[in-house]
């Protein structure tokens, strides 16, 4: 027998209510809804979803060597961040590939660091053995907050009547304490994996119910991982597994702007021999004929010759039309290249897309492209 699934505050509400339950992470997970997923992603790109996120990991640094701990084991150069300020980062082997990929929080007198679900276990033991020899403390805090996020148009709209914040000047990739439903201390971040405007909340755990109901009843619709797999796809954003692991480095995955190679940290000095040669393969889009998904692991080819891998796919609804993110060699990675891929020993007709395919700053893609 395997262990048992773990269960977020909220996972009694999701049965409740209809969601269909899948094991995530060690976790047990709401993957869609009764409208289903495509409905639900039309609901974050129109309207606003409601994200259950008590399943990843957060640590908060504190100490006297706080922010050169985490120079060292993060690629972002975390001293530059400013105070109140968040950016995304990778957490890197010596080899240049990635551990995870984080979301980096600078306070005041600590850093807060948002993990995924699948690296709750091995990041904060990485985290503690590059931080040895100073003066840290890396507490997990992962089962003491609660973490929800309202992704879509709506979601300034449905927060601001919930907490005392300041939203409209509250720009992205930033955060800010506030206090939800007149009583419960919180940290309100614009942040998000959708590709929309919407917020992400960090709580008490035993106030996740009555602060998930209030939001639901200002107007946020539930919404399962499926959706929000689909709305990151859709939003060009990587997946820990997928578009980045322990065999591919933050440049083949496009991940540049998350990475100071002017700094120290764990894998920097393979990611400048990297960046000096260039990358031998990029990640790119695929834009597919037909209507038939790519998945992952499918072959990406050029005249028959090896060109790649899916490391994503899906069918988008905001698009109507299948879409897949590709690591293709960097010859084969030119917008507009003409390349086939493998959907069970058929050749299905694809070009290379720029990422990502849908951004709420400009027009919407039409079907086709």
């Amino acid at each position: 027998m395997g262990d048992a699934l773990r269960k977020t505050p909220l996972s009694s509400w999701h049965a409740a209510h209809g969601a269909r339950m899948v094991p995530f992470a060690g976790f047990e997970m709401p993957v869609q809804y009764e409208s289903g997923i495509q409905e639900e992603v039309r609901v974050v790109r129109n309207e606003c979803g409601l994200f259950d996120l008590c399943h990843m990991g957060r640590l908060v640094l504190r100490g006297s060597d706080h922010v050169a701990a985490a120079d060292h084991v993060l690629s972002q150069n975390v001293a530059k961040i400013p105070e109140g300020a968040i950016r995304y980062s990778l957490i890197c082997t010596p080899e240049g590939t990635v551990v995870d990929d984080v979301l980096v929080y600078r306070d005041a007198a600590s850093v807060h660091v948002v993990i995924n679900a699948s690296g709750r276990e091995a990041d904060p033991a990485w985290f503690r053995q590059h931080a040895k020899g100073t003066k840290v403390e890396i507490e997990d805090v992962s089962d003491r907050q609660a973490m929800l996020a309202l992704q879509g148009p709506k979601s300034a709209e449905i927060l601001s009547g919930l907490c005392d914040a300041d939203l409209a000047s509250l720009k992205y990739y930033r955060f800010t304490r506030s206090r939800l439903l007149g009583k419960h201390d919180a940290l309100v971040s614009r942040t998000g994996y959708t590709g929309e405007d919407g917020f992400e909340l960090f709580f008490a755990p035993d106030a996740a119910v009555a602060v998930w109901e209030a939001l639901v009843h200002a107007g946020g619709v539930p919404i399962g991982l499926g959706a929000r797999d689909v709305c990151r796809t859709e939003a060009g954003m990587p997946l820990y597994g997928h578009e980045i692991n322990r065999e591919i480095t933050p440049l083949e995955a496009d991940l540049r702007f998350g990475v100071d190679l002017g700094k120290e940290f764990v894998g920097a000095e393979a990611l400048r021999a990297q960046d000096a040669s260039g990358v031998s393969r990029k990640l790119v889009g695929l834009n597919v004929e037909g209507k038939r998904v790519p998945r992952e692991g499918c072959a990406v080819r050029s005249g028959g010759a090896d060109a790649g891998f899916v490391t994503s796919g899906t069918f988008s609804p905001t698009l109507d039309r299948p879409i897949a993110m590709a690591l293709v060699k960097t010859a084969f990675a030119r917008e507009g290249k003409d390349l086939t891929v493998d959907l069970r020993g058929r050749d299905v007709a694809v070009k290379v897309e720029a990422l990502p395919f849908y951004s709420r700053k400009r027009k919407k893609k039409t079907s086709g492209g």
